[in-house]
């Protein structure tokens, strides 16, 4: 085991290798309900041309009928290329992310290398990268050019006379902010607070020039938008409007504590064991090297974001920091090795690091077992049959919801409406849904098992119960998946391609 751990690189090989062979034998992980909402514009362009989204024109008029600007378009822009390539089928989405995770790895790997990380150390923390394992956002683009941007901040550290590196480090966070803001920030903070903890510490050269276009480029594109397109201003803040993630300050319920807690425990960790050694016990601030300033600043950042995931916004978000959490820890046990060898080399380190690791990868360990018997009872292929089949006997015009994995098959078909299942009329509370489904007079759904026990079978419930109409539902699953247990929804979920078909006779 030790020798193993000591082959640089070996633990991030081996993940990726996990990564593409589970979507090889079971197309996991399976799009989840966000996909499709920022995949759509480019599925529908290269379809049928018009970049927008009709899937969520009910709730998003603007991004659903006339250009799609609800969000940030660098990432559309980079999966337009790939899908003119390989298509707009929901097999090419998923290698899209995938590659976007191995240029994470990569990455990765190269700040540790030239920080001088140890492999020992480098192996333990890639453990950590089992916890992405929902990567069908744009996240996974945002989260890859911010680490370039830090990457690239590593160089200055090692060449403090070439002025390209901070520049390339301002370049590529400005690049994260324009395909997602929240993460923009993210990184944007980090890259900014390690250049002005290393000007403090080692009284080098700040780079002016870069810190300015990291603050001025944002706020100048924002401000181009605001005034020069309104139009598409308009469509931004119409996803910002009512926006259930952004939930305003509220005090956290035990579920979404156990959430943050169960993605970054070993942001947590660090942190408690920092505090337990204090001040005193750190080695002075002017030594430190730039492996300890990336981390110090890292850290502050993940906590930072992490308290906005509690308190602020949907703790969903706090998937955002698992992206950070195999770099700081690597870092940190970097640094552990350094002045605590004898403690590091221990056992204790080792399996604490293994235990923490398997809490982050419950869901990784579920996706390999339990998910793969699920995602071969009905395999991608034969799912998408059936809702071809179940998409071509829909009467013309005719509503139809669906998932978001089974919306880039639908945007091939032209002869009803097919509408995203999280957006049926607007933004509504769940109370609501039987309505909404009333107004439309929904015909079909077609959902995923995870929609389904996630939000439907209450809401179909609720709408029997208000008579009118007849529904049946039909589960092509033969296998029970963690989605039907409420004891395992919240753990592992989203693991099977089988569609529920609901058909829904209306009496009037």
């Amino acid at each position: 085991m030790k020798r193993l751990l000591e082959r640089p690189g070996l633990v991030f090989l081996l993940v990726f290798i996990w990564k593409v062979s589970l979507l090889l034998t079971t197309a996991q992980p399976i799009p989840a309900n966000d996909s499709f909402f920022y995949d759509g514009p480019v599925v529908h362009f290269l379809n049928h041309g018009g970049y927008f989204n009709p899937a969520i024109a009910q709730t998003h008029p603007i991004s659903g009928t006339e250009v799609f600007s609800a969000y940030p378009p660098l990432y559309q822009f980079v999966l337009l290329a790939w899908m003119s390539l390989f298509g707009t089928g929901v097999l090419s989405a998923i290698w899209f992310h995938t590659l976007l995770f191995g240029g994470f790895l990569l990455t990765v790997l190269a700040i540790f290398r030239q920080l001088k990380v140890p492999p020992r150390c480098a192996n333990l923390a890639g453990l950590f990268l089992l916890a992405i394992t929902f990567d069908d956002r744009p996240d996974g683009l945002a989260c890859l050019l911010g680490i370039i941007g830090v990457y690239f901040w590593a160089r200055s550290r090692n060449e403090p006379g070439a002025i390209h590196w901070p520049w390339l480090a301002a370049i590529f966070s400005v690049l994260t902010f324009c395909v997602s803001l929240q993460i923009g920030a993210l990184f944007s903070f980090w890259v900014f607070l390690a250049f002005l903890a290393g000007w403090k510490t080692s009284r080098a050269p700040l780079p002016f020039g870069p810190l300015a276009a990291m603050i001025l480029l944002p706020a100048a594109l924002v401000a181009i938008v605001h005034f020069g397109f309104p139009r598409l201003w308009a469509g931004f803040l119409e996803n910002l409007h009512g926006n259930a993630s952004l939930s305003g300050w509220h005090m956290p319920d035990f579920g979404q504590l156990l959430k943050v807690g169960r993605n970054i425990p070993v942001i947590f960790c660090m942190t408690a064991l920092l505090v337990t050694i204090g001040s005193r016990h750190l080695p002075e601030v002017k030594t430190w090297s730039a492996g300890k300033i990336l981390f110090a600043c890292g850290l502050l950042v993940a906590l930072m974001f992490a308290f906005a995931c509690l308190f602020v916004v949907a703790a969903n978000w706090v998937i955002v920091d698992n992206y950070l959490q195999p770099i700081l820890a690597g870092l940190f046990l970097a640094a552990l090795e350094k002045y605590r060898p004898d403690f590091f080399r221990s056992r204790v380190v080792t399996i604490c690091v293994v235990l923490l690791a398997g809490l982050v990868a419950v869901r990784a360990v579920g996706m390999s077992t339990w998910g793969v018997a699920c995602a071969t009872d009905v395999n991608c292929a034969a799912a998408l049959q059936r809702v071809g089949s179940e998409l071509d006997s829909v009467p013309p015009k005719s509503n139809v919801l669906l998932s978001a994995a089974y919306l880039y098959e639908a945007d091939r078909h032209t002869n009803g409406v097919w509408i995203h299942e999280d957006y049926p009329l607007r933004r509504e509370p769940l109370e609501t849904y039987p309505q909404s489904l009333r107004r439309l007079h929904v015909s079909k759904l077609l959902l995923t098992q995870y929609d389904y026990y996630r939000r439907y079978q209450r809401v179909l419930d609720e709408l029997r119960a208000g008579g009118g109409v007849q529904i049946t539902v039909t589960d092509t699953a033969h296998v029970r998946t963690p989605d039907s247990y409420p004891r395992f929804q919240q753990v592992v979920q989203h693991v099977s391609w089988a569609p529920i078909i609901i058909d829904l006779k209306w009496e009037n």
